[in-house]
This record gives structure tokens, C-alpha cells and sequence, in this order.
């Protein structure tokens, strides 16, 4: 027999072999034993649903900051939740923005920022902070009620 015709008759062989240990799954008729199962891996941890509140760290070595500008459906309260937000001197922070119902801004006038964020979206903006001191943080539309907050740069 030759080398080519040996490997072939060992292919065909491996293939039907192969074939016939995936071909049923009934034990009745293979009489085989049941198949060994492995038991499921742990379902991963569930995912948070809101952003997170505390900062983490964002790839390009800064941080994210989520800030939710809340307008709590007709209870007449507007408010940004951190209200109260603290960073170094040298942080650069990427703030996550969403507005629930209805238009805000997310305003600090002494750092030139001035952000739009229309209903039910999130944007996001980078700043880096170089100054030190407490800054106000306003929603333009709604700070005359209240929705009013602080940056702390240490």
C-alpha cells in the first residue's frame, strides 16, 4: 500500500469515527453512557444601571466624573447630583453629563466652561483644572431654583 493511500484509509477511517461519536444523542439506541456535563459558569456580576457617582479612572489617565442633572418629574426640584465636586489642582476630568427630562446647562463661569445638554442625553467634556479655589457650578435655566452646585479645586 502506499504512503498516499495510508494516510488516506487513516483520514476517512478518523473522520467516520469522529462522525459516529457526534451522530445521536439518544442513549437507547447507541447504548452509550450519558455524556459527562460540566456545570455552568457563574453568570457575571450584574452591571450598576445608573452611572457611578464616585470618580474612576478613565483610559486616558485622567477621570470620569458622572453628573446627573436631575429635573425629578413636575416636583418643581432641579438639582445636579453630585452638587458638591472636588479635584487637584493638575486633574484632568472628563465629566459624563445627562440630563433627565428637560434641557439644562452645566455652567461654571469663572473656568469658562458652558455646557448644553438637551433632554435624555448624555455628553461628555474634558477640563483640566489649573487654578486652585471654590467655583459655582449652574444650570442657567434653573438656578433661580436652585439648581446650584461647587467645584473644589484643592
Amino acid at each position: 500500500m502506499s504512503r498516499i493511500s495510508a494516510i488516506s484509509l487513516l483520514l476517512i477511517t478518523s473522520l467516520v469515527l469522529a462522525a459516529a461519536a457526534c451522530g445521536s444523542d439518544s442513549e437507547a439506541t447507541s447504548g452509550a453512557s450519558p455524556p459527562s456535563t460540566v456545570a455552568p459558569a457563574a453568570a457575571p456580576p450584574a452591571l450598576p444601571t445608573s452611572p457611578p457617582a464616585a470618580p474612576a479612572l478613565a483610559p486616558s489617565g485622567g477621570t470620569t466624573f458622572s453628573v446627573s442633572l436631575q429635573d425629578p418629574g413636575g416636583s418643581g426640584s432641579y438639582i445636579f447630583d453630585p452638587s458638591d465636586l472636588t479635584f487637584s489642582v493638575g486633574d484632568t476630568v472628563t465629566f459624563v453629563l445627562t440630563a433627565e427630562n428637560e434641557f439644562h446647562t452645566f455652567t461654571v463661569d469663572d473656568l469658562g466652561i458652558d455646557e448644553s445638554v438637551d433632554a435624555r442625553t448624555t455628553i461628555e467634556v474634558t477640563f483640566t483644572f489649573d487654578t486652585a479655589g471654590t467655583f459655582e457650578i449652574i444650570c442657567v435655566p434653573h438656578q433661580a431654583l436652585g439648581m446650584v452646585g461647587t467645584i473644589t479645586v484643592q
